[in-house]
């Protein structure tokens, strides 16, 4: 695993931390999909698992790194507690 992704499970959760912080920092997953050369509707495939190779898991690093991993652990273990509450 990568160095912060092994931190974190592929999902829902992910998926929205990751928006989140796209959100915060004014972004979007189109400009980001663009700036990594990947098709954004890939997005999603990438964040909640459902492929889950060595492709897979480096876009998951870069968007952790992207975001910045401060960030991106306080969004994941926010969007991880209101899903626990649900």
């Amino acid at each position: 695993m990568t160095k912060y992704e092994q931190n974190y499970q592929p999902g829902t959760v992910f998926h929205d931390a990751f928006l989140a912080g796209l959100r915060a920092m004014g972004s979007n997953v189109r400009k980001w999909a663009k700036q990594h050369d990947v098709h954004f509707q890939n997005i999603r495939v990438y964040t909640t698992g459902f492929s889950n190779g060595p492709k897979s898991k480096a876009m998951r690093e870069a968007m952790i790194v992207e975001i910045g991993p401060e960030l991106f652990d306080a969004l994941y273990k926010k969007r991880a507690e209101m899903e626990a509450v649900q």
